[in-house]
């Protein structure tokens, strides 16, 4: 019992401090940005360092541009750690294994095989796979992969099939093959994420380019990751798809959508953790959108965190600029602080998974 008072009365102070946290703070712990650089001294990864610092941003993310070798990539992230920011920063990356995989024997690192090839090895040599793999992360210093990807493979025209991204077509492999990837990632420190909600795998198109229609070959079977895994994993965090899928929303595609979020992950799957969206510089949405538009859109949708990768046209001014278009949006009543509030209070309890 007194173990369970003083359990309480921290979460009570961990509220209270949250609620009283500046908006420009709970704001910046909402954002994922990437830079341009690699290495210490490129201006694009200063700028956010100092973003980093001064409580701007919530983490970066790094692509295989930003990794020239195993030396400066380490010290990058050393020096992400070293900054005396007030939450302990994400140091995240897209590493799946096969077509997806930003640390590579280009950069010094090693190949990893697609999950459509994992899939045809046994149990205990995936175990060994995504240990390593893990490993690698943690000591690079990452604390965030992107992965596993849980879509079906559906369709062998959609890209997740043509690029051996999905474990099976049959959800319960990728269930099981998804949990040995959960597992190994869980015991070497790095947290991880299901995507692309609510399923990518019977989508014809890509999102990195356009508009992509998901409605007439979706299949509910591609929720069954989804609703099995976030049973055994209720902390786990959750990538949202930029594809328009009308199973779920007429107007608004998953990423944006309030439909797709806040009622079928959150109220019907039950999921209470952190949401995140794919890059949003991916032209599904900066085709259609306004930068104001996809912010605003995409947190009252019920995402926590929104993810830029900040590559094609670099920006250092972006997070500068997403946090005015948000502090106009609470002032002029178009988005509840009190999203701002649940969200900050999300990611920082995820972020206390952070070693």
């Amino acid at each position: 019992m007194k173990r369970l008072l003083i359990f309480l009365f921290l979460q009570i102070i961990f509220i209270q401090a949250a609620n009283s946290a500046p908006l420009s703070e709970m704001i910046g712990q909402m954002l994922i940005v990437g830079f341009d650089g690699d290495n210490i001294n490129s201006e694009g990864f200063k700028s956010s360092l100092n973003q980093i610092k001064d409580n701007k941003i919530s983490g970066v993310i790094f692509f295989e541009y930003n990794i020239k070798d195993r030396e400066s990539l380490k010290a990058m992230t050393e020096a992400i750690k070293q900054t005396k920011s007030k939450h302990k920063p994400f140091v995240s990356i897209d590493q799946e294994g096969g077509f997806v995989q930003r640390l590579n024997k280009r950069n010094g690192f090693k190949n990893y095989p697609s999950f459509e090839q994992v899939s045809k090895m046994s149990k205990n040599d995936a175990s060994k796979i995504y240990d390593e793999l893990s490993s690698e992360l943690y000591d690079a210093g990452f604390n965030l992969n992107f992965t596993p990807c849980v879509d079906l493979a559906l369709n062998e025209k959609s890209i997740i099939s043509k690029n051996e991204r999905s474990f099976s077509n049959d959800y319960k492999k990728v269930i099981d093959f998804s949990k040995i990837v959960i597992n190994e990632h869980k015991k070497n420190k790095v947290i991880t994420v299901l995507k692309h909600f609510p399923g990518h795998g019977s989508a014809i198109g890509d999102t990195h380019l356009g508009f992509v229609d998901a409605t007439s070959n979706w299949d509910k079977k591609e929720l069954r990751p989804y609703i099995e895994l976030l049973k055994y994993y209720p902390n786990q965090m959750v990538m949202v798809a930029h594809t328009y899928n009308g199973n779920f929303d007429l107007k608004f595609p998953s990423s944006l959508s309030k439909r797709t979020i806040d009622f079928h992950l959150r109220d019907k799957i039950k999921f209470k953790g952190v949401v995140i969206t794919d890059d949003l510089n991916m032209l599904a949405i900066k085709n259609n959108y306004k930068l104001d538009e996809t912010v605003i859109n995409a947190i009252n949708a019920g995402v926590n965190i929104l993810l830029f990768s900040n590559f094609k046209t670099p920006n250092s001014d972006l997070p500068d600029q997403i946090e005015n278009i948000i502090v106009n949006a609470v002032n002029e009543g178009k988005i509840d602080k009190k999203t701002i509030i649940e969200s900050y209070n999300k990611i920082l309890k995820l972020k206390r998974n952070i070693k």
